[in-house]
């Protein structure tokens, strides 16, 4: 189902025509909307918006898909590919996709434009969507903030603080009918209503000149449901020219290898919304105006590429591109291939994990294993090598144990391998864990170190100096659910982050070829918690050649994230104490390359105006159990889970 709104409208069906507006306003003016919610599992949804979009609007909406392993996926007839933001999320039994995606920019489109959210195989798909006008043309993205809960009062969490006259944009999806919503209001602006399903399954607001200050997407439902809520802030289109931007310097490839190439460079002067990245003359990506780095992951190995980066503002218009630097690929690096990372909500003697694809002879297989709830250590083995190796470890606050495992040179196999994770009696088991290819047969682990800490930031390091090219893994276990991280950066080099659950309890980055020196791991969490945080460095397989050529080198500051984190640090093989909670998270496996997570059906389907309920799972490290309604349709089909149960209704919010 799908209801759509013109202009300034009422939600619940009113669509009413607004104001004749300028493609070139300055001020962030609402133009059309629509909310959406398929009844049944399908591969693929559309929503029209009929009204003429003008050039240089921007498109945004939240879209969510429950059932498909993979994320959710959003393009439009006109515009091709949206771009996804950071900071997605999962329903609360740790599945599906949540995300905020746009398009800015847009090109014209006199009869409207058709957007369509699929997935790769079939889901309950739901969402909202809007079309802006006077909004900055590039980086217009300012700030965003998401949080999933359940209960009646929706509050998506504060933004960095912004500056008064930008567009707020929030939204939400539920997993049960909410039957109606109330906007709410951030720094004492109300919210405007603007599309929304008919039972508020999925729902969308705004307000167009904001308060200067942090941002709360706020609202509140009729009925009791788990919901998942965006805030983003748009910057307006400047009224007047800014200084244009100055070309970036000391362009320089701060890691290379055989699959991945990262670059740092100088800031520029001027009216900087952010930078363009170019590979052999095409735009491959862009980073914000205060992030100098970036990370190419689509290069091969012995293969030479020349790269350039420039700056653009809001009006977006580029400076002059920066010298060129050109960058041989190693034949041989160390190589991520495939992960995977889970959190039980239930105590169990064992956990097994399945990496899926092809392990090779000589890969390294390396994970941060915990448990909670039983005496003893935890127990790493596979079905091919047998028992991994214990390197340093911790606790939760003194209880259970948190270990670093790894097996060297593994042995091959061709069917994936399953790895058990095993405590003396049934614990809270925790796990993420890597297969890496490239990494010396023997010999391999180089530097460890273990930190734990309070807040939303989690750090460790640094760790004593290491040479260049080696692999650097780190990890983190937090207590609680934070929602959604984001990888942190070393010697001016990014992490990818590669593994994660759905609650992000569990999560593994990595630096496939270090820059020389001390290595420092890092992941801002959604939400303040209690966490555990390894960091290793394993020794290369062999030393390849990388050659580049550049300009005269500048140095090069990275801002990481003010720390909200109180951190201790130990390098020592013995287990440090830690003044940490016990880990109180959800459910879920993902791996990054074929996806290995599960999802479990709902237990029922939804449509409009009936309900539906899905299982859902526990959501804390207790005997609680966690019931989330959902949107219904006429069909209700009923699945039990093992342990516990999850109520997710259907037709998605």
């Amino acid at each position: 189902m799908v209801t759509r709104y013109l202009g300034p409208a009422l939600f619940l069906g009113v669509a009413l025509a607004g104001p004749a507006t300028l493609a070139q306003s300055t001020t962030p003016t609402f133009i059309e909307g629509a909310a959406f919610s398929t009844g049944t599992k399908v591969p693929t949804a559309t929503v029209t918006l009929t009204g003429a979009v003008a050039q240089g609007n921007l498109l945004v909406g939240w879209f969510a898909q429950y059932g498909d392993p993979a994320q959710v996926r959003v393009s439009d007839n006109v515009n091709g590919t949206w771009t996804r933001a950071p900071r997605s999320l999962t329903f609360l039994d740790d599945t599906g996709d949540i995300a905020l995606y746009y398009r800015e920019n847009t090109q014209a489109a006199p009869g409207g434009v058709t957007i369509t959210a699929s997935v790769s195989s079939n889901a309950y798909l739901l969402g909202s969507v809007a079309d802006y006008s006077g909004v900055a043309l590039a980086g217009s993205l300012d700030e965003i903030a998401s949080a999933r809960d359940l209960g009646t009062a929706v509050d998506s969490g504060a933004t960095a603080a912004v500056g008064a006259g930008e567009l707020v944009f929030a939204a939400l999806v539920s997993g049960g009918a909410a039957g109606s919503v109330t906007p709410g209001s951030s720094l004492g602006v109300p919210y405007t209503p603007r599309a929304q399903t008919s039972n508020a399954s999925a729902y969308e607001e705004d307000i167009t000149s904001s308060a200067a200050g942090g941002q709360h997407g706020t609202a509140t439902l009729a009925s009791s449901t788990d919901w998942y809520a965006v805030c983003a802030v748009f910057h307006p289109r400047p009224a007047t020219a800014s200084p244009q931007p100055s070309a970036p310097t000391g362009l320089e490839a701060t890691s290379v290898a055989s699959t991945r190439v990262a670059l740092s460079w100088s800031p520029s002067s001027g009216g900087v919304a952010g930078y363009t990245v170019y590979r052999d003359g095409s735009p491959i990506g862009t980073t914000r105006p205060d992030t100098t780095t970036f990370m190419d992951e689509d290069v091969t190995g012995f293969t030479t590429y020349t790269y350039s980066v420039d700056a653009f503002d809001l009006a977006n218009d580029h400076s002059a591109p920066s010298a060129p630097l050109t960058v041989t690929t190693p034949a041989v690096a160390p190589e991520f291939i495939q992960g995977a990372a889970a959190s039980a909500p239930n105590p169990l003697p064992s956990y097994t994990l399945t990496l899926s694809e092809a392990v090779l002879a000589g890969d390294l297989l390396v994970g941060w294993f915990g448990q909670f709830g039983a005496p003893g250590q935890v127990q790493v083995s596979d079905n091919v090598n047998g028992p991994w190796t214990r390197s340093v470890s911790t606790t939760w606050g003194g209880s259970g144990d948190i270990a670093l495992f790894y097996r060297e040179n593994s042995a091959p196999a061709p069917s994936g391998l399953v790895i058990t994770a095993s405590a003396s009696a049934s614990a809270y088991l925790q796990e993420a864990v890597a297969d890496f290819r490239g990494v010396a047969a023997v010999g391999a682990l180089d530097q460890t170190m273990v930190a734990q800490g309070q807040g939303s930031f989690a750090s460790v390091g640094p760790t004593a100096s290491v040479p260049a090219g080696e692999l650097v893994v780190a990890a983190v276990l937090t207590g609680g659910q934070p929602g959604w991280v984001l990888p942190g950066s070393s010697q001016r080099v990014p992490y990818v982050l590669d593994v994660q659950n759905g609650s992000s309890a569990s999560d593994l980055e990595d630096i496939l070829s270090s820059a020389a020196g001390p290595q420092e791991g890092s992941l801002t969490l959604g939400t303040g918690t209690n966490w555990n945080m390894v960091l290793a460095t394993f020794r290369p397989a062999s030393t390849s050649t990388t050659t580049s050529t550049q300009p005269a080198t500048t140095t090069t500051t990275t801002t990481r994230p003010p720390s909200t984190s109180s951190t201790t640090s130990t390098s020592t093989t013995r287990p440090p104490t830690s003044t940490t909670q016990p880990p109180t998270t959800t459910t879920t496996t993902t791996t990054t390359r074929p996806s290995t997570s599960s999802t479990r059906p709902p237990t029922t389907t939804t449509t409009t105006a009936t309900t539906t309920t899905r299982p859902t799972t526990s959501t804390t490290r207790t005997t609680t159990t966690l019931t989330l309604p959902l949107p219904t349709i006429t069909v209700t089909l009923t699945l039990p889970l093992p342990t516990t149960t999850l109520t997710l209704p259907l037709p998605l919010p």
